[in-house]
């Protein structure tokens, strides 16, 4: 079933991916339909669910023809979601939000000046992560030179940037706004073997075959982290299709020394990983015999374990962040929307 209708051509195509998300839909549609900038649509495409989020989603766009609504199929997963949204929009860029998030009411047409001026194909801007449906242990995604002033990302600092439990900023969190223009050129689409970390090689690919990235020092995305969210969810066949690309992208003809490098710096980081999840199966069953071969074979993954000792520990004594006020209530404004919707 499809709802809603365009008729002229948009500034912006918001591609927004749904299952199941009825909980926070709500607000995560009227953050993007509560834009300062009118020259949008937003596509969501559902993925199969089972609540009443299609419902809920198809009563707003009655409301506002620049969302359309598709759905009564399972497509199997963000990227083919995304791809067929992809093949919907008719913006000059494109803007991924996730339906459990938000976003500053002048995130677009901030981003979307900011594309204008610095020539870039790919923009980022800095995210807050809060937590569930509250504003508490929010954080950022930007450190150091990025927090502080515009700039470019070069393809292995993209990549290194992406290692699986590696340290610093991780730019894979980070919702782009893409020129169109770029995807159509270099007839890049979404990896639909991947169910996480499709952003990233998405995004790699495109600086692979040229296209400029750049930075926004303001935070106007906010992540929610929660227990159903499909990023936090590193099973076996996951990390299997990332070392998979990883290996493809190691491998890969043309590239820079640097570039190389990196690639399998992070091949490495998601072979770790990898070797870490066997050994906590092998530790959970009591299996001696396995945990003494990882220790011969793969001991860097044991350098992993400090990670459940490390989480619980920041339950037991939580940093002190110092988050800008405004985030907050920005935060806890725009999901109250969640609650109005739900009265």
């Amino acid at each position: 079933m499809t709802t809603g209708t365009r008729a002229d051509p948009p500034a912006v195509s918001v591609l927004m991916a749904n299952y199941n998300g009825e909980p926070y839909l709500a607000a995560a549609i009227q953050s993007v339909l509560g834009q300062d900038l009118t020259s949008l649509e937003l596509i969501l495409v559902d993925d199969g669910s089972a609540d009443g989020s299609v419902a809920l989603a198809q009563g707003i766009a009655e409301q506002d023809p620049r969302l359309r609504v598709f759905s009564g199929q399972r497509l199997g997963g963000p990227a083919p979601v995304r791809n067929f949204a992809l093949d919907q929009a008719h913006g000059d860029w494109i803007a991924i939000i996730d339906s459990d998030d938000l976003i500053h009411p002048q995130r677009l047409s901030r981003m979307l000046a900011a594309a204008e001026t610095s020539g870039a194909d790919i923009l980022i801007d800095d995210l807050a992560i809060f937590d569930g449906d509250g504003s508490s242990g929010i954080g950022t995604m930007f450190d150091g030179q990025l927090a502080t002033a515009p700039g470019t990302i070069s393809e292995q600092t993209y990549i290194r940037a992406n290692f699986l439990f590696g340290k610093g900023t991780k730019l894979g969190y980070a919702k782009p706004l893409i020129r169109h223009a770029a995807l159509r050129a270099h007839a890049i689409r979404y990896n639909e073997t991947m169910r996480i970390g499709e952003d990233y090689d998405l995004i790699v690919r495109l600086l692979r075959a040229g296209c400029i990235m750049a930075t926004l020092p303001e935070t106007l995305y906010f992540y929610r982290k929660h227990s159903a969210s499909i990023s936090h969810r590193l099973d076996m066949a996951s990390l299997k299709a990332l070392e998979a690309t990883a290996q493809s992208d190691a491998a890969a003809d043309g590239q820079s020394a640097e570039v190389r490098a990196a690639n399998l710096d992070r091949l490495k980081s998601i072979r770790r990983a990898i070797g870490f999840d066997q050994l906590v199966g092998a530790i959970k069953k009591a299996d001696a015999a396995t945990i003494l071969s990882f220790l011969v074979r793969e001991p860097s993954a044991f350098t992993l374990l400090y990670l459940p000792v490390s989480a619980r520990l920041g339950v037991l004594f939580p940093k002190q962040r110092e988050t800008a006020p405004e985030i907050v209530s920005m935060i806890a404004e725009l999901d109250r929307s969640t609650r109005r919707a739900r009265q």
